[in-house]
């Protein structure tokens, strides 16, 4: 399933909004400027102000300021992953040296910052007050999430709910809220602003999962940094968390307690996760969540743009890389 051919009718929509987190980073300090086109110009998926473009499509929403509010979302997604990746002391994003690599750690926290105000400037063109409570609502479930994920780093006793839980706030919320924006600037009833926020929220939680997934039987090539990264930074994702459920392996539990982990350390807790259905486990759970959110769709009128969002859906499953 090709992405680029799925969200083919929003095609200069997308360009729109490429053009728009382009020209809002241009700033007197050039150090802005270079470190926003490293980390936006790696790549990424857009998935949320994709999310945002087709929720006004379905209602037919022409007002410019959806351009501007799709932007805000992916700054506020991009603030966060280079606050993360200084966190985790990150090296590689989407195959490129992370910008904390590049520029140290003082500067890509203080763009991070940069890009949370910004989408808090651009929020406000909106003039819709529902809009600005929901996305500062969501800034601080995101903050809350990563604090969780800190606390959770290291601990082979964290509960899938936990896991749940850190996810949720991590990474689906804010693709909920994305999805949200139609129908709140439509006026719509408070049911399919849930419909909204129901099919985000539970594809948002399905792209974790593969995320997750993907970090143990992908490559680095096609994943774009180092495969096995959770398990170097001591993040205990569902994977391994189901597979210990299964075979609670001594082993391994002190494998990943060591100070410094051997490549062959993480071979072995690879190799441990996918022997003991880990990953399996994880795509069932992802698919669970995938239903779900195609489950919300089937409550709305059909058109062009519920199918496209159908068919995000089902990508977020398909994807392997």
């Amino acid at each position: 399933m090709d992405l680029k051919r799925i969200l083919s009718p929003i095609e200069k929509d997308i360009e729109i909004v490429e053009e728009l987190i382009y020209k809002n980073l241009e700033n007197r300090i050039g150090l802005i400027q270079e470190i926003g086109k490293h980390i936006f110009g790696s790549g990424g998926k857009r998935l949320r102000p994709t999310l945002t473009i087709l929720s006004c499509k379905y209602y037919n929403i022409k007002d410019p300021v959806i351009y501007e509010l799709a932007t805000a979302i992916e700054y506020i997604h991009t603030a966060t992953l280079l606050h993360d990746d200084v966190v985790d002391n990150s090296e590689l994003r989407r195959g490129k040296e992370t910008a904390n690599i590049l520029w140290g750690n003082q500067a890509p926290v203080l763009v991070g910052d940069y890009l949370f105000a910004k989408a808090f400037i651009l929020m406000v063109k909106s003039n819709n007050l529902k809009i600005l409570d929901l996305l500062s609502n969501v800034t601080g479930l995101l903050a809350q999430g990563e604090i969780f994920e800190l606390v959770k780093t290291g601990d082979l006793n964290t509960t899938i709910e936990e896991y749940f839980e850190i996810i949720e706030e991590k990474t689906g919320v804010l693709i909920s809220a994305a999805a949200q924006i139609g129908p709140i600037m439509a006026g719509a009833s408070e049911v399919e602003i849930k419909i909204f926020k129901n099919y985000g929220e539970n594809i948002g939680i399905a792209f974790q999962l593969v995320d997750d997934a993907l970090d143990y039987i992908s490559t680095d090539k096609v994943l774009g940094k180092k495969i096995g990264i959770d398990i170097r930074e001591g993040k205990v994702t569902l994977p391994l968390i189901c597979a210990l459920e299964k075979n609670d392996n001594q082993e391994i539990r002190d494998i990943f307690y060591k100070d410094e982990l051997t490549e062959d350390d993480i071979e072995k807790i690879r190799k441990f996760v996918i022997e003991n259905n880990g990953i399996e486990i994880t795509f069932d759970y992802a698919n669970k969540y995938v239903k779900k959110a195609v489950d919300e769709l089937e409550k709305l009128n059909k058109n062009q743009f519920v199918e496209i969002l159908e068919n995000l859906a089902h990508f977020i499953t398909a994807r392997r890389y």
